[in-house]
């Protein structure tokens, strides 16, 4: 479930607060899949909003991508994420410790520990994937209220520990420094969830969607907002839902990711704006609690010197989903040897394109690595003109690095 905010019609009424809507009760299988279709090049004509990759070692918070209007995440794309069934609703939470679950103080209110039970591990709901742990303790936030949206953050404790495997780590909890660089506006972050889609019925995948970030908001799609909440803006209608509550907003920096927010509440229709609570505001809280503490370096580390003649490119994928380098509209080359190297996550499938701009303006592939693993690696003799690089996620989500040698 997530809070729903109901905005009057009038222009600037202002927003009241409607009852918690609970989710409806976990979907059936869907139809087994039909065989994967063979694969298909990178696209050579580039959305004005087509994702590029972040380069020069840049945090790869930029994550444009595509749960409302998502896509399904790769098994192990989103280790940290949990599933809570609080009685007849469902919620979404974070893994930060092998015995403690991060959430939305909303999800576990009023509630006992014997109605709650925590899946890990999994990403399709009617599988029988990952572990399944009952709630040892529920613990919400000392100034929550069930009647308002502030501090709604809460915390269970399991019954016993998570066994961490490839499918299950802990996310991390960010520290001052950390926050600074991530938590700011503009930025894309990702949330996952199984909640409702655009299709208004529960995902039976874990599903998860890209969307641009306010910190601090003092409105956030015209509603006033409580203090220490993100604002998840308005893009191409693509949003958290009911039944996404509890969830995680994280980014990634410096190859470990951090759950920046919790889902909160938003418009009914969900295909807008949505608040999240700001984790770093309640670092102290949680470590009180729990014992877990905020991660990440004092301060932010030096970007690295690059080797001459050499660019690294970052940015985080979903599957589906391409991205180019330096931009869509290429970089000049006057001739010679161009290399790439690509390293995606581990089990996820991306493909690498070099592409030629014509007179024409059109683009075309001029060499490709189109392996079925996680690395693919293309050289080119090329002669002088605009070149870029296309990075296909064929099926996967997550992290990737492309190293740009020439």
């Amino acid at each position: 479930m997530r809070k729903i905010i109901l905005l009057a019609a009038a222009v600037g009424a202002g927003a009241t607060l409607s009852a918690c809507q609970n989710a409806p009760a976990v979907p059936t299988a869907p139809a087994a899949p039909s065989a994967s279709p063979a694969k298909a090049e990178a696209p050579t004509e580039a959305p004005d909003d087509a994702a590029t990759l972040t380069a020069q070692f840049t945090p790869s918070g930029d994550l444009s991508g595509q749960i409302v209007n998502g896509v399904i995440s790769a098994r192990g794309a989103r280790p940290y994420q949990a599933y809570l069934r609080v009685g007849g609703s469902m919620c979404g939470g974070s893994i930060i410790s092998d015995q403690w679950i991060l959430t939305a103080a909303h999800c576990v209110s009023g509630a006992s520990a014997s109605s709650a039970t925590v899946r890990v591990g999994l990403n399709k709901l009617s599988s029988t994937q990952g572990q399944s742990i009952p709630a040892a303790s529920l613990h919400t936030h000392p100034s929550y209220r069930s009647s308002g949206t502030a501090y709604d953050i809460a915390l269970i404790r399991l019954s016993r520990p998570i066994v961490f495997d490839s499918y299950t780590q802990p996310v991390r909890l960010p520290n001052n420094a950390v926050e600074s660089v991530l938590d700011v506006a503009g930025k894309f972050a990702v949330v996952s969830g199984w909640g409702i889609t655009e299709t208004a019925s529960t995902s039976d995948d874990l599903r998860e969607v890209s969307i641009p970030i306010t910190p601090n908001p003092t409105s956030c799609g015209g509603s006033r907002t409580p203090a220490n909440t993100i604002c998840g803006e308005s893009y191409q209608q693509k949003d958290s839902c009911n039944g996404d509550s509890g969830g995680p907003l994280a980014q990634s920096y410096e190859g470990s990711t951090y759950v920046l927010g919790i889902v909160s509440y938003g418009p009914q229709e969900c295909r807008g704006y949505g608040v999240y609570t700001r984790v770093n505001a309640y670092l102290d809280w949680i470590r009180s609690v729990s014992g877990v503490g905020a991660d990440g370096p004092t301060t932010p580390a030096p970007a690295p010197t690059p080797t001459p003649g050499q660019t690294t490119y970052t940015g985080t994928l979903t599957s589906g989903q391409t991205s180019y380098a330096p931009s869509t509209t290429g970089f000049a080359y006057a001739g010679g040897t161009i290399r790439g190297d690509l390293t995606g996550p581990s089990g996820t499938d991306f493909d690498l394109y070099l592409q030629k701009k014509a007179s024409t303006g059109s683009w075309s592939t001029v060499a490709r690595s189109e392996g079925s693993t996680s690395s693919e690696s293309v050289s080119y003799s090329a002669g002088s003109g605009t070149y870029r690089w296309a990075v296909h996620a064929y099926s996967g989500s997550g992290n990737l690095q492309l190293v740009e040698t020439k």
